[in-house]
């Protein structure tokens, strides 16, 4: 009863006008046209209550005394975060499959190709890693951000026949903006069922299927007037590995190909100012390649083993909803468009793991690379077997 009440009063003291302040045209030069377009539907706002009333008046006195500080406003109002949802939720995916980005050591059977003894692989294991990243999104458009995140996953594993492996892993990262024109953090949730299969030849597959949840919040405050908001991300990823371990003394190569499948959907929301924004959606898939290469130093009853690993991928498919459609409390409309990422992705990695009979200790550094974009990754990883 509460809200209805609000939104009366915000029908009765809102209207749209022709007579607000004018801007020189040539003050929007360089400025995406949604932007402009999120000017002139700002401008019809008019209020003495509630923030978007407040935020409107904020805007119309800075139309006719500061231009500049006009435009900054609008494009801290209009900021485009539909990049960094689609970003951060491929980083959130990228690390639940880690866990199949390596073909089995060896078969349950087998022996253990890493270690120095010939000891049978244990049949169950849990695995654990935590993350830290730092992320840039530069595409020189009103939507760059840069961004830290840390995380973890969870992991068990058995083998249920001789080469094959099934487990299920829980993966959480959070999320946190910096230097970004709007502030905007995230906790991201999800669980990933997969499998590992190794034939005695080398020949492996890898796959998984990863099902999460991203809970958003924003904040466009303007001037000390609160524009806050929440929304929902709901995302639905397969992957599948296939390559062939090479070994050759104590050297492995591996080179292997990856296919991967996301789709990612937003829900609609309103932030403080009663900027209604309309749920969007996002699909890809993408096709890559990589080769890693590492060497095993043997000691009495440990391996230690430097790696390194480079890959490039292409997005086959990259497309969803166009735009985003913003609604103002006057009735007025705007809209911003979906930032897809650029199809293009180039990654490498640099490893050094621990291995004895019955654990695995690990640190890894990856950079992954677009044309506007890159994350740089630091993974520790802590494997027990039983």
């Amino acid at each position: 009863m509460k809200n209805i009440f609000k939104f009366f009063w915000l029908f009765m003291f809102c209207g749209i006008s022709g007579a607000s302040a004018s801007v020189p045209p040539d003050a929007f030069y360089g400025m995406p046209s949604y932007l402009v377009d999120a000017a002139r539907a700002w401008s019809g706002v008019f209020s003495d209550m509630m923030p978007s009333g407040e935020i409107s008046a904020y805007i119309n006195d800075l139309q006719a005394s500061d231009i500049a500080k006009y435009l900054d406003v609008i494009s801290v109002l209009g900021f485009n975060n539909t990049a960094m949802a689609i970003f951060e939720t491929n980083h959130h995916i990228d690390r639940a499959f880690d866990v199949i980005g390596l073909p089995l050591v060896s078969r349950r059977n087998g022996c253990a190709q890493n270690l120095s003894d010939c000891i049978s692989r244990r049949t169950f294991v849990l695995d654990g890693h935590i993350f830290g990243a730092f992320s840039d999104y530069d595409s020189r458009e009103n939507g760059d951000f840069k961004t830290q995140n840390t995380g973890f996953t969870v992991n068990a594993k058995g083998f249920v026949s001789d080469g094959w492996l099934f487990g299920v892993e829980y993966t959480r990262s959070m999320t946190d903006t910096h230097d970004t024109r709007a502030y905007s953090d995230a906790t991201s949730n999800s669980i990933t069922m997969f499998s590992q299969y190794l034939s005695r030849s080398g020949m492996f597959i890898n796959s998984g299927l990863n099902a999460g949840h991203t809970s958003w919040t924003t904040n466009k405050s303007i001037s000390k007037i609160a524009d806050d908001g929440a929304y929902d991300t709901d995302f639905y990823s397969a992957q599948i590995n296939t390559g062939v371990r090479l070994q050759r003394g104590a050297v492995s190569i591996t080179p292997q190909t990856i296919a991967r499948y996301t789709y990612m959907s937003a829900d609609k929301y309103a932030d403080a100012a009663v900027q209604t924004f309309e749920d969007w959606w996002f699909n890809m898939l993408n096709v890559s390649a990589a080769v890693d290469m590492g060497v095993n130093f043997v000691g009495t009853d440990f391996v230690v083993r430097p790696s390194v690993q480079i890959g490039g991928g292409y997005d086959l498919i990259s497309h969803g909803t166009d735009s985003m459609r913003v609604r103002l409390i006057n009735g007025g409309v705007y809209y911003i468009p979906i930032d897809t990422p650029h199809r293009t992705s180039l990654n490498g990695e640099l490893g050094i793991n621990f291995y004895t009979a019955h654990m695995v200790a690990g640190l890894n550094y990856r950079i992954d690379v677009r044309s506007d974009y890159m994350s740089h990754t630091i993974n520790a990883t802590l494997k027990i077997g039983f």
